[in-house]
């Protein structure tokens, strides 16, 4: 036996060893990537911030240029509650201020069609709309929830209360789940699908809000393969100058609760949570993180515009892209000459969000 518990230790203690050490230097380089506070850009984003109420959310900090744009995008990352009333609120508040009803979905054109036909129906149909959650996983698993069910049962009496020619419309702008055959990225698809729904439908002067994974959002060049992301691809877009103008509304956050469902070959928790992909680590971190804790509050939602005049995000990268460690791919500024406001020009920084859970 003391031969066996010997051997055991002369086993096991380097690899104990080697993963303490692991442990240490993923702490140390997580540590140095993420910085330290920046006292002025504190200053600045305590002064160009809103909170915003969970039980009651309105955005009242919107400058009129804002407004002016032509196409905005909320970005998440996959999972989180908020994200979910946040969309449901900047939708029925951008349809009041400006009268914008053309909501593009990252979704193909055979879900957004179902979506369409639940919210034309003068009852809810919660069958058609159940089908509508449940086609959401073919393409985002993490998404298909019941919060998203809540949230357009809610948009379905909003719209119910809208004359015909006012009523919020889907325009499904990405690939169909089941096309095996193009060669094109998601990212072209999606801005030929929009440009193709302006030419047909004669939407020219109208103005259009979705939400979009993370990715999807930035609108300049990220990584060394120089990739261009959707927005990206609509800022530069020169054969219709409209799409160019274009708001961004990132997503981040802290303390938060990811919903991951089970999936084939994917080693999920048996409550379908997780919390490591928050942007302050272990897995996804965000230079510049630390700036926007000591300028919020626990379990709380909090608007910053990084565009106004003398901002420090239009002279850094701080708060643009993610580093990513272990798994998945990173998405950070492809050259030293980008600033963070190149990629988007608002973020909602999220403490304490709920996950998102199974539909019932």
């Amino acid at each position: 036996m003391k031969i066996i518990k010997f051997i055991l230790k002369f086993i096991l203690t380097p690899i104990l060893v080697l993963l303490v050490g692991i442990l240490v230097f993923f702490t140390i380089k997580n540590t140095l990537y993420l910085g330290t506070e920046n006292p002025g850009n504190i200053a600045y984003l305590k002064a160009h911030n809103e909170v915003l109420d969970r039980s009651n959310l309105d955005f009242k900090s919107f400058d009129s240029a804002f407004y002016n744009n032509n196409i905005f995008i909320l970005s998440e990352n996959h999972g989180y509650e908020d994200v979910q009333t946040i969309d449901y609120a900047l939708l029925i508040h951008l349809n009041k201020k400006i009268g914008l009803r053309y909501y593009i979905a990252e979704t193909d054109s055979n879900n957004a069609n179902r979506l369409n036909s639940f919210l034309r129906n003068a009852t809810p149909d919660v069958n058609l709309l159940k089908e509508f959650v449940k086609n959401i996983a073919l393409g985002i698993p993490q998404q298909s929830s019941q919060q998203l069910f809540d949230k357009w049962m809610r948009i379905h009496a909003y719209n119910a209360q809208l004359k015909n020619n006012a009523k919020i419309e889907i325009l499904g702008l990405d690939q169909n789940y089941d096309d095996k055959t193009t060669k094109l990225s998601r990212d072209s698809s999606m801005l030929l699908n929009l440009k193709y729904y302006v030419e047909t439908k004669h939407l020219e002067k109208e103005k259009f809000y979705g939400l979009f994974g993370y990715y999807h959002s930035l609108q300049s060049s990220v990584n060394e393969n120089n990739r261009f992301p959707f927005a990206a691809k609509l800022k530069r877009y020169a054969a219709y100058p409209p799409f160019q103008k274009v708001q961004s509304i990132t997503t981040y956050t802290l303390e938060s609760e990811m919903y991951m469902p089970k999936m084939e070959g994917v080693p999920t928790p048996p409550d379908n949570k997780l919390t490591m992909f928050n942007i302050d680590g272990p897995i996804a971190l965000v230079r510049g993180v630390k700036d926007l804790k000591a300028t919020s509050q626990p379990n709380s939602l909090t608007l910053y515009h990084l565009d106004a005049e003398n901002s420090p995000y239009k002279k850094s990268q701080n708060l643009a892209g993610v580093n990513v460690n272990f798994i998945g791919d990173k998405v950070v500024p492809n050259n030293s000459t980008q600033v963070t406001t190149d990629f988007f020009q608002h973020i909602i920084l999220l403490r304490g969000s709920k996950s998102l859970s199974p539909l019932k």
